[in-house]
């Protein structure tokens, strides 16, 4: 699963890795990738933006969790869970897009859709 949401943003430019992190005594995977933001208080600025999931059903669900870097500061969310990784603080939002994948058809529900639809809306957010 991780790998086809690597390709799909290979394909819109990005350059993701996959990652592994711990959030409490779990052990989770995720993707990263440096991303530019088109709108609110960072526009201009490129964050490192990591994603992962509740279960293993994309593109049925789509990407739960939101993970920024502590430096990306932000009061519009509440954090869900934090964690070190490569010695910076990483913070998870719980952000699914559900209100914009549930009406979407399945030959839609893909990375494009998930970062120009839902990611971008969010950082307008920040």
């Amino acid at each position: 699963m991780l790998q086809r949401i690597v390709k799909e943003l290979l394909d819109i430019g990005l350059n993701p890795r996959i990652f592994e992190f711990s959030a409490s005594q779990a052990s989770q995977r995720a993707v990263m990738f440096d991303i530019q933001v088109q709108t609110g208080r960072y526009k201009g600025k490129t964050l490192k933006v990591a994603l992962s999931f509740q279960d293993d059903s994309y593109p049925e669900y789509p990407p739960h969790f939101i993970h920024l870097q502590s430096s990306t500061t932000t009061t519009a969310f509440t954090r869900h869970f934090e964690y070190q990784f490569e010695g910076e603080e990483w913070l998870a939002y719980s952000l699914p897009p559900g209100d914009l994948w549930d009406k979407l058809d399945s030959s839609k529900k893909n990375m494009r859709m998930y970062v120009k639809g839902h990611l971008f809306r969010i950082f307008a957010k920040l």
